[in-house]
């Protein structure tokens, strides 16, 4: 008899817990679909609950720390993490997840830690051992530690992901660079000539600073002229960084006697940046101050930006605004530009010719551009523009500017 109540006890309990099982199974599909349907609090919720009779569900502590993650909630993600790893530490997923929330959160050294500890435990995929390791060194700075890591993986750089992270590693890892730019402007009246634009430049990169001293030489009604200017930037922390400028004309007869930039570039999430600044002309009659900033996002493949610019001179303000689209290949390099312009932007080197009456004039501008990689690490810049700009109070002509630029890593 005992044994006979023993087995059904038995039997109660086992039918008990397979029917909680099968519970949890389909309150954990519940929950996948929330996800699917952006509703994390719901599919939060749920996997909570199951982890309430099954604590050592690595699956579902998995599932919850990847949806926490998606929330940019990366301390609470890394919890639950630390949970899964406790009770299974040579699970393939548990790695799968830790390191994109690393990667994620920017916490690039305890990525660098944990890809140890993956591979210790045998953690299989060697591919994204080498993706996220190389570009955790990448966001750090230690570029030629991230073409080692690829280097010697070999058979990994097949991958097109793989082979544009090189690339760009490649690049980053060569800080000089030379640039060559020629423009010319020509107009559909006959009676006014064209107009030339060249400079070349040379930045210089130096761990957390780069200078780009350059000589810039204009031709424009007339009149010859050199700038001698310099592009500054400063990287804090991720991706905050600062730019400046200065730039003094040598003939002042074209470029402003005086010019200076400053602006604070800051970013909003994980694709997106923002910045605020100004730039001061200085001529032979006017003092010009400008207020600027833009506004960028990437989506997939797509970069998008907006620049106002708002233009203060004692005889009016003005403002003109420049939109700019990209649509890049696998190699970044690649890419098609999109440009369109109302006013007149101060960031237009044709623009710099009598800036005091220029800016308070009308222009409407498009331009389109091929950045195109040369033996993969060197660019080449072909674009041509259109632009219907009002020379003289309520007088229009056509503009057509023809542009190239060639740069050079060292």
């Amino acid at each position: 008899m005992k044994k006979i109540v023993l087995t059904l006890l038995g039997t109660i309990a086992l039918y008990g817990y397979v029917a909680a099982q099968l519970n949890s199974d389909s309150l954990f599909l519940s929950a996948i679909k929330d996800t699917k349907a952006n509703n994390y609090s719901s599919a939060i919720q749920k996997a909570e609950t199951i982890l309430e009779s099954f604590p050592n569900r690595v699956d579902v502590l998995i599932f919850i720390a990847n949806v926490h993650a998606w929330r940019e909630e990366y301390a609470t993600a890394l919890n639950y993490i630390g949970r899964a790893n406790s009770i299974d530490p040579k699970n393939s997923e548990l790695y799968d997840t830790w390191l994109n929330i690393l990667l994620w959160s920017g916490n690039y050294k305890q990525l660098l830690e944990v890809l140890e500890i993956a591979e210790e435990n045998h953690y299989p995929n060697k591919y994204n051992i080498v993706l996220k390791g190389a570009m955790a060194l990448k966001n750090m700075g230690y570029y030629s530690k991230g073409l080692s890591l690829i280097e010697r993986n070999p058979t990994l750089q097949d991958s097109s992901q793989i082979k544009t992270l090189y690339i760009e590693l490649y690049r980053l890892n060569k800080p000089k660079v030379l640039s060559i730019y020629y423009a010319t402007d020509q107009f559909k009246e006959e009676n006014q000539e064209p107009q030339h634009l060249s400079f070349v430049d040379y930045a210089i990169k130096i761990k957390k600073h780069t200078l780009i001293p350059r000589l810039s030489y204009a031709n424009r009604y007339g009149n010859n002229d050199f700038q001698i200017e310099a592009d500054y930037y400063h990287v804090f922390t991720k991706r905050r960084y600062l730019y400046s400028n200065m730039g003094v004309s040598i003939n002042q007869s074209v470029f402003p006697m005086y010019s200076a930039g400053l602006e604070q570039y800051l970013p909003i999430g994980k694709a997106t940046e923002t910045s605020l600044g100004g730039r001061y002309l200085k001529t032979e009659t006017d003092n010009i101050f400008i207020v600027t900033g833009n506004l960028n996002t990437y989506y997939k493949n797509l970069w998008f930006m907006v620049r106002p610019f708002w233009v203060i001179h004692k005889s009016n303000n003005t403002l003109s605004t420049v939109f700019a689209a990209r649509r890049y290949s696998a190699n970044p390099i690649n890419y098609w530009g999109l440009e369109l312009l109302y006013g007149n932007s101060p960031d237009e080197r044709y623009a710099a010719a009598k800036p005091s009456q220029q800016f308070l004039l009308k222009s409407y501008k498009a331009k389109i551009l091929k950045n195109t990689a040369i033996l993969d690490y060197h660019e080449l810049m072909l674009s041509a523009a259109y632009t219907y700009e009002e020379y003289a109070t309520n007088s229009f002509r056509n503009r057509f500017t023809f542009e190239v630029s060639l740069k050079i890593r060292i």
